[in-house]
């Protein structure tokens, strides 16, 4: 095949190869259009009928652009270049299951519940749409930066090469993940996914797949044969409810397996309880030493009580999750323990999860008073509350556009932003959105407002938009970036800094008419969320877990690194002294005393959060991936 390396395809201008495999080459590439970059899947088209392969193929890659899921790594569309035909799809910066562990040998038992759980909600809705993704194993499992997992290289190329148009008795998937009913050429259903999640699941949580023999006979031959050996007999301290749902996935007969991956997460979700049950009764003591590593089995020579080896279990399992050293040191506080003498607003004592109704990610919320909320995210979704947010609904705004941000006046007006160069603008609420016309080509991230007048979004390619009445009109500032600006805020009506891409720190000192680079680079990684007080004090964080902190108007910032896996989504004073960060894996940190010192939060809540607003009644509202909404209050 042709090396494309720096070729332009269309709007399309390939960068790198991502990686190799027996159906093709996949590409990194620039899409000059909407200015971001996508992964390209080139297939080689010479086979014995090359045009019903060309029409196959573009009817299953217009089908497959139709699965829209936070789960599942979008398709574009195709091209065509010479004999070759090309997958254009969503391009994840990340890591596959198979890489990490490679790395590290296996994972702890709630990260392997947190990453099925997103596997099974995103294999499920393909499969009500029609699709069977027949080759799911670790290396087509991805978790991006922000820890969300993804489902790769759904089925395109391998439904177009299915045994009508290949040889007898091929088989497509990979032996060690591989069903029955595949090995022996049958028909492959959502059932034959079902138990290659579960080779998946197991070799998760013990490091390597059920069957692990040296020729592919022999794995072949246990799959038709054998039952894979008990998670519990080769791991210590697994609840006995792990096998049942393996040996349930994992069943010979693909009638006797669960019937649908909703079935299967119902179990899931409740391992999931259970094991979450179990930290409550035990406390987090001295820091973790490092992860074990290939085939180790930790245990404490001489730990012959239940209770210890129970514990040791909650231990290692529950507090892993946050796989951070930094992390580590925090000892974990109930949100009660936390607020307990406090006398003002701000004394919380439970965190309680709120019914969304939709399993897309949500990216934010905006708490307008105390009986309006809305909230924003994938593929156009747009939620709102009108009981001070106990109950949401969705709204309909005929957009499948991806919204970041969402701000609400006190008189309802009401803008939301997102990509694609996506504004819009409603005086009541969400009443009657309208369309506000922008250069496009810009993805926007965050709109905030100074006053009733004065506002500001952020965006890609250096953007920083400005209005002055309040976002009828809007006219692009100077900040002397190309950077991409996730984030801005104020100290008052003319000093503000704002964030971004590669350790990206601008400063203004007229009120956000323009924009300059604030001094040396304090670190290259990107810069995610800011938050300053009207008395000088300001918090950044960055998805790499980095933490700048300033006393003294931005003069100076100081720098601590907690590095957690995915890292940092959002900082917000919540009042003078009192400050939150939430981040990936359910990560809360509150300080009290304006950022100096940190507690980690126990919040019993493991999804990736994205966003947060704080109610002018002192709630805070936390939303995150999977449609979560947590309110601490």
């Amino acid at each position: 095949m042709e090396n494309l390396i720096g070729k332009t395809i269309d709007n399309y201008k390939v960068v790198s190869v991502l990686g190799k495999g027996g159906m093709g080459i996949i590409y990194k590439a620039y899409d000059t259009k909407l200015d971001r970059y996508v992964a390209i899947k080139m297939l080689n088209s010479q086979v014995n009928d090359k045009e019903r392969f060309i029409e196959r193929f573009k009817r299953e890659a217009k089908n497959q652009a139709k699965l829209s899921h936070p789960n599942i790594v979008t398709v574009y569309g195709f091209i065509e270049y010479s004999d070759l035909l090309g997958i254009v799809m969503e391009y994840v910066e990340g890591e596959s299951l198979e890489k990490v562990i490679e790395r590290q040998g296996r994972f702890n038992l709630y990260d392997v519940i947190y990453i099925i759980k997103q596997l099974l909600l995103g294999i499920g809705y393909a499969h009500s749409k029609g699709f069977v993704h027949r080759d799911i194993k670790p290396s087509n499992i991805i978790l991006n930066k922000e820890g969300i997992t993804k489902i790769m290289d759904f089925g395109i190329s391998k439904s177009l090469f299915d045994n009508s148009m290949t040889k007898t008795g091929s088989k497509i998937g990979t032996v060690y993940y591989m069903s029955p009913e595949q090995i022996r050429s049958e028909e492959v259903t959502n059932r034959s996914d079902i138990y290659s999640i579960g080779c998946t699941a197991y070799e998760m949580i013990v490091g390597e797949p059920p069957f692990d023999f040296q020729s592919e006979y022999e794995v072949m031959d246990a799959h038709l044969k054998k039952n894979p050996p008990r998670v519990t007999d080769k791991m210590a301290g697994i609840p006995e409810s792990v096998d049942k749902i393996l040996q349930k996935a994992l069943e010979k007969n693909p009638l006797n397996r669960y019937n649908t991956c909703e079935e299967m997460f119902i179990d899931v979700q409740e391992l999931d309880n259970q094991v979450a049950k179990l930290t409550s009764y035990f406390k987090r003591n001295e820091p973790r030493s490092k992860r074990y590593k290939f085939f180790a089995i930790s245990a404490f020579v001489g730990f012959t009580i239940v209770l210890i080896g129970l514990s040791y279990f909650v231990y290692h399992q529950v507090n892993s999750l946050i796989s951070s050293n930094e992390l580590d040191k925090f000892r974990k506080y109930s949100i009660q323990q936390l607020f307990a003498s406090e006398e003002s607003k701000n004394k919380f004592s439970e965190i309680v999860k709120v019914e969304s109704g939709v399993l897309k990610n949500i990216n934010s919320i905006y708490v307008a008073n105390d009986k309006f909320a809305a909230a924003v995210g994938d593929s156009g979704l747009v939620l709102s509350s009108v009981d001070g947010g106990k109950t949401w609904n969705q709204n309909n705004i005929n957009s499948s556009k991806s919204l970041s941000d969402v701000y609400i006046f006190p008189t309802g007006k009401t803008l939301i932003v997102g990509d694609s160069s996506s504004l819009y603008f409603s005086t009541k609420f969400l009443d009657s959105l309208q369309t506000i016309p922008i250069d496009k080509g810009y993805t926007l991230f965050r709109i905030k407002f100074l006053d009733d007048y004065t506002g500001f979004i952020t965006g890609n390619k250096g953007l920083i938009l400005k209005t002055v009445n309040g976002g009828v009109n809007w006219f692009k500032v100077n900040t002397n970036s190309d950077e991409v600006i996730f984030d801005l805020s104020f100290f008052d009506t003319r000093r503000g800094f704002a964030v971004g891409w590669n350790g990206t720190i601008l400063t203004t000192n007229n009120g956000g008419e323009s924009w300059n680079k604030s001094g040396d680079a304090i670190t290259d990684n990107y810069l995610k969320s800011i938050d300053l007080t009207k008395d000088g004090y300001g918090l950044i964080v960055g998805g790499d877990g980095t933490v700048l902190r300033t006393t003294d108007f931005g003069k100076n910032w100081e720098k601590t690194k907690l590095s957690s896996a995915g890292g940092f989504q959002k900082v917000k004073f919540i009042s003078d002294n009192n400050s939150i960060i939430i981040g990936s894996r359910g990560t809360i940190l509150i300080s009290k005393d304006k950022g100096e010192t940190w507690d980690l939060v126990d919040s019993h809540f493991y999804s990736n959060m994205n966003g947060l607003s704080i109610s002018s009644y002192g709630q805070v509202f936390i939303v995150g991936v999977n449609g979560s909404i947590l309110k601490i209050q």
